[in-house]
C-alpha cells in the first residue's frame, strides 16, 4: 500500500477520528498539502490545534490546512457557524501571519447560524437534565442543528438579504417563546427556578449581526459547485472531520453525542454523493491512549497514576472547551467499533498521535476486550451509553520505554518497546499505521 503521506497526486481523502475526537487531527491534516481543504461538519465547539515555527494555532471553524499558502479552504454547509467567532478567527489567522481573503477561504450561505438564543437554549437544556447533563459547552451547536433539522432558524443567506433585520426580529420572537417554555421545563424537572440568564437585547443583537454579516458576506459562495468543479479537475481535496465516530448522533455513545453524523456521512451532508464517491482513502486518527471531554461512559477512564500521567504530560486540555480531558488506556474494542462505523478497509490508513507522551512509563496498559457476564467482546457491538456503562474492560500491560522520542523521524529508530506497542495495535486492529506523531510541532512525525 502506498501511503498518502508519501505520495498524493489526485483524488480526495477524508481525515476523521475513530473515538471521541481530540485525536490530533489538526497535526495530521497539517502533514498534507492539498489543492483544497474542506471542513465538513461541526461548529466552533470542536477545535484542532496546529503547532508551527510561528507558534501554536488553535482553530475552531477554518480547516487546519489554511496554514499552507495556496490551499483553498472551504467551510461546508453542514458546519454551523457562529458569525462572531468566525470573524474573530479570520482576524486571528491574519495576526498569525496567514493570508486570508475570499480568494482562499469560502463559506456556504446555506450554513445555519448559531445565534445567542442557541447558547441560552443549550444552557437551559443542560440545567434541566441535572446530574444527567451531557457536558455541553453551552455554545449552542446542538440546538442550531436542531433548528436546521426542524427547518427553522436562520441561515447565512438570510443575513445577506436586504430584509435581514426583519428576519432576525421575527426569529427572535419565535426563539423567545421557545426559551420561555424551556425555563418552565427546568422548574418542572428540577423543582427550582432556572439560573440561566435568558435576556436578549434586540438592538444589541442587530448591531452585532450587522457587523458580522458585512465581514463575512465577501466569503460566501456556492461551495458545493466549487468542490464539484475541483473534483472534475482531478485535483487533491482533503475533507476534514470535526468529531469522532463515538460522537456520531446515530452510531456514537447516545445520548452523549454531537448533533450530526460524522465521517463519510458528514462529507455527504456538506458536499453530496459526488464528493463521497471521489474519496480514494480514509485516514483515521487515534491517540496512543484514550481521551474524552464531557459526560457519558468512558470504559477505560483511569483515575490513577496512568490517567494523571498522560493528562499532565499530554497537556490534555480541550482546544475549545478549556476543560481537562478524561484520560485512560488505549481501548481496542471501542476503536475497532469506530473503524467499522467509518468503514475502514485495507486501502485506508491509521495515524497514531502523541506516542511521545507514553515515554517514561515502565508499563503501558491496553484494553483488550470487554466482558459482560459470560460474554466477551473484542469489538463492542454498539456504543450506546447504556451498554458501555455495563461492561467491564479487561487490560494487559505492555513494556514501556524511557527514551525521549520527540526527535525520532524513522520507525526503525524508535525504542524496541515503542515499536512493539505500535505493532501490537496494528495486529489486533488489523490495520496499517502509516503516521506516528511524536511531538507537538507539525514536523514531529514519523511516516511509515
Amino acid at each position: 500500500m502506498n501511503s498518502i503521506f508519501k505520495k498524493w497526486e489526485n483524488g480526495s481523502i477524508l481525515i476523521t477520528d475513530a473515538g471521541w475526537g481530540d485525536s490530533g487531527k489538526g497535526k495530521v491534516v497539517s502533514a498534507l498539502i492539498p489543492d483544497m481543504a474542506c471542513k465538513v461538519i461541526g461548529g466552533h465547539n470542536a477545535g484542532h490545534t496546529v503547532v508551527t515555527d510561528r507558534g501554536e494555532l488553535g482553530l475552531g471553524l477554518v480547516p487546519s490546512s489554511v496554514i499552507h499558502p495556496g490551499v483553498i479552504s472551504i467551510i461546508g454547509q453542514e458546519v454551523v457557524i457562529n458569525p462572531t467567532f468566525l470573524g474573530s478567527e479570520i482576524d486571528k489567522l491574519k495576526k498569525f501571519g496567514i493570508k486570508v481573503s475570499p480568494k482562499n477561504l469560502l463559506i456556504d450561505p446555506r450554513s445555519h447560524v448559531i445565534m445567542p438564543w442557541h447558547e441560552i437554549r443549550d444552557a437551559l437544556s443542560e440545567e434541566s437534565r441535572g446530574k444527567a447533563a451531557v457536558g455541553s459547552l453551552h455554545l449552542g451547536v446542538g440546538w442550531t442543528y436542531s433548528d436546521r433539522i426542524n427547518r427553522r432558524g436562520l441561515r447565512l443567506s438570510d443575513l445577506f438579504k436586504i430584509d435581514w433585520k426583519d428576519k432576525v426580529k421575527k426569529e427572535l420572537q419565535i426563539q423567545l417563546e421557545v426559551i420561555e417554555g424551556m425555563r418552565k421545563d427546568v422548574k418542572t424537572k428540577t423543582g427550582a427556578r432556572s439560573k440561566v440568564d435568558t435576556s436578549l437585547n434586540e438592538t444589541g443583537l442587530l448591531q452585532i449581526t450587522g457587523e458580522e454579516r458585512s465581514k463575512l458576506k465577501p466569503y460566501a459562495t456556492n461551495t458545493i459547485e466549487t468542490v464539484w468543479k475541483t473534483i472534475d479537475k482531478n485535483a487533491t481535496i482533503l475533507f476534514e472531520d470535526s468529531h469522532g465516530a463515538m460522537l456520531d448522533v446515530s452510531h456514537g455513545s447516545w445520548p452523549f453525542t454531537t448533533g450530526v453524523n460524522t465521517g463519510l456521512a458528514g462529507v455527504y451532508k456538506s458536499f453530496g454523493g459526488k464528493a463521497v464517491k471521489n474519496i480514494k482513502k480514509t485516514i483515521v486518527c487515534v491517540k496512543s491512549y484514550q481521551t474524552r471531554v464531557g459526560g457519558g461512559p468512558m470504559p477505560t477512564e483511569d483515575f490513577g497514576k496512568f490517567g494523571e500521567y498522560v493528562r499532565k504530560k499530554g497537556h490534555e486540555i480541550g482546544t475549545r472547551s478549556g476543560r481537562a480531558r478524561r484520560c485512560g488506556p488505549f481501548d481496542l474494542p471501542l476503536i475497532s467499533y469506530g473503524f467499522n462505523v467509518l468503514g475502514l478497509c485495507k486501502n485506508d490508513e491509521v495515524a497514531i498521535t502523541k506516542l511521545d507522551i507514553l515515554s517514561g512509563l515502565n508499563k503501558i496498559p491496553v484494553c483488550t476486550d470487554y466482558s459482560n457476564g459470560k460474554q466477551i467482546f473484542k469489538t463492542t457491538p454498539n456504543a450506546d451509553s447504556a451498554f458501555l456503562e455495563k461492561i467491564n474492560p479487561k487490560f494487559i500491560n505492555l513494556p514501556g520505554w524511557k527514551e525521549d522520542i520527540s526527535e525520532v523521524r524513522s520507525f526503525k529508530n524508535l525504542p524496541k518497546e515503542a515499536k512493539n506497542y505500535i505493532e501490537y495495535i496494528q495486529k489486533n486492529l488489523k490495520v496499517k499505521v502509516t503516521f506516528i506523531g511524536v511531538g507537538k510541532h507539525k514536523d514531529a512525525k514519523i511516516i511509515i
